[in-house]
């Protein structure tokens, strides 16, 4: 997964290397160009033709010669000047050139300065030893002396700007260079904000099928999977709104037929005939049926609601636990159950009253609609990351057909079938949210020759948390 850190990082430095390819490209190309426009020309032959010209001709053609060759070739900049500092061309000395010259005057006076190199006719030989930059005497024919400096790759113009103008330049160059990286980088940050703004928005105002767009969802950085953290959230708020609207609407369903056998009960209790008791004994019983549909509806709201578990539990001794207490409920039948408790390690995080509830609601359904000769066997057993408990009846199962709806609260299967016919519609409800709260999934199949099998899949301890789904 690519980071947001990665990107910025490697952005940062993208943008400094091509500030520095360009101020390394530009000064490469002007150094180019002042090299190519001096091309063919030699500080020694210069030289030689100021000196032929200083000694056969006065100071004009000395000047017309300056001129010329400044002219030709703009990059190059001569300067011929007087004992006293003053340019034949009277123009302003840059101050860098007279402090060179003005140090190679006093040098020769002092007798220090290195041997004049140049003849009126300067050999092949020694042409290669004249230096752009060290300060050359022409004298005339008067035997005056004149001093001259070569400027080669004149940069006055920027020697006329202030440390700050230069700074200035510098500074707005470098913004032009970076602006363009630095808005596509906001730009890449804030777009991706915004549109995660906007869905936030719109699931506020209750638009619960709102989900962010799927360019956005298929990021592979942070703001990539905040999206499809926040599509889950959006998506898992759904299905509880739903889930408690249809559960809302169950319940007014299911309390209303009660409600009207708890009316009529009382309604034919007050006739005081010979029936009373058996009108009273009728509405004990809607008043217990009442209390246990609204008991289980309150457990089934109450795992909806409680976060995932993280304590320490032993499945095998809760499984082992429920088997012995189903045990005494399937004699009374003649049902029998197998169990044969597992070797090894089987620790998850989960709650141990949650997880004995779904255990023992799945295998008091099986008690209750398995066939006598043939024994319940449920069984415990490792698959990986996850641990497996299968209890399995010998009843007559249910029809495909409904298998996906029998985990659904209030659903109940017609009779003659295994599930939840005869009860309130929430024994295997429960199963389900409790097996959603610690991550797991619940399932059911049809086995041969004939019976039920509910499969209930949990993560095991220090195990990621699979997807909460039902089958």
């Amino acid at each position: 997964m690519r980071s947001l850190f990665w990107r910025y990082f490697l952005t940062f430095w993208l943008a400094a290397a091509i500030v520095v390819c360009a101020a390394v490209s530009l000064t490469a190309g002007i150094a180019w160009q002042r090299v190519n426009s001096l091309d063919g020309l030699s500080a020694a032959n210069l030289t030689r033709d100021a000196q032929l010209l200083g000694l056969n001709d006065d100071e004009s053609a000395l000047r017309r010669w300056v001129r010329a060759v400044e002219e030709r070739y703009s990059a190059l900049r001569i300067y011929i000047v007087y004992a006293d500092g003053r340019d034949i061309l009277t123009r302003v000395v840059p101050e860098r050139v007279e402090n060179k010259l003005r140090a190679y005057r006093l040098a020769r006076e002092a007798g220090t300065a290195a041997p004049q190199a140049y003849f009126p006719v300067l050999p092949e030989s020694e042409a290669g030893k004249v230096s752009w930059w060290d300060p050359q005497t022409i004298t005339l024919a008067t035997g005056e002396p004149l001093y001259m400096a070569f400027l080669p790759y004149d940069a006055l113009q920027w020697e006329r700007l202030e440390s700050w103008q230069l700074a200035l330049l510098l500074g707005l160059a470098a913004l032009v260079l970076t602006a363009p990286l630095c808005w596509a980088l906001t730009r890449g940050f804030t777009g991706p904000m915004r549109e995660l703004k906007q869905a936030a928005r719109a699931l506020a105002d209750g638009r619960l099928a709102t989900r962010t767009p799927a360019a956005l969802a298929r990021r592979r950085d942070e703001l990539g999977q905040f999206a499809r953290d926040f599509d889950a959230m959006a998506a898992r708020m759904q299905d509880l709104v739903a889930a408690h609207e249809q559960l809302l609407r169950n319940v007014a369903h299911e309390l209303r037929s009660p409600l009207a056998r708890l009316m009529l009960g009382v309604e034919l209790a007050r006739r005081k005939d010979d029936r009373l008791d058996l009108q009273l004994d009728r509405i004990e019983r809607e008043g217990q049926r009442l209390d246990v549909l609204v008991g289980r509806t309150l457990a089934l709201a109450r795992l909806g609601a409680m976060p995932p578990p993280t304590a320490r539990v032993d499945l095998a001794g809760i499984v082992g636990q429920v088997v012995e207490d189903g045990r005494f409920e399937a004699r009374a039948r003649g049902v029998r159950i197998g169990w044969e408790p597992p070797a090894g390690d089987m620790m998850l995080a989960g709650d141990a009253d949650s997880l004995r509830s779904a255990v023992e609601n799945v295998l008091r359904n099986a008690i209750r609609h398995t066939d006598p000769a043939r024994p319940i066997r449920v069984a415990l057993r490792a698959d990986g990351p996850c641990l497996v408990v299968e209890v399995a009846d010998g009843g007559p199962g249910v029809p495909q057909s409904e298998l996906p709806r029998i985990f659904e609260p209030f659903y109940r299967v017609r009779e003659g079938s295994a599930g939840q016919s005869g009860g309130t519609g929430l024994g295997l409800s429960i199963v389900a949210a409790c097996v959603r709260r610690h991550g797991g999934t619940v399932s059911a199949r049809n086995i041969a020759p004939a019976g039920l099998q509910v499969q209930i899949r949990l993560p095991r301890a220090g195990q990621g948390r699979p997807a909460q789904a039902i089958i």
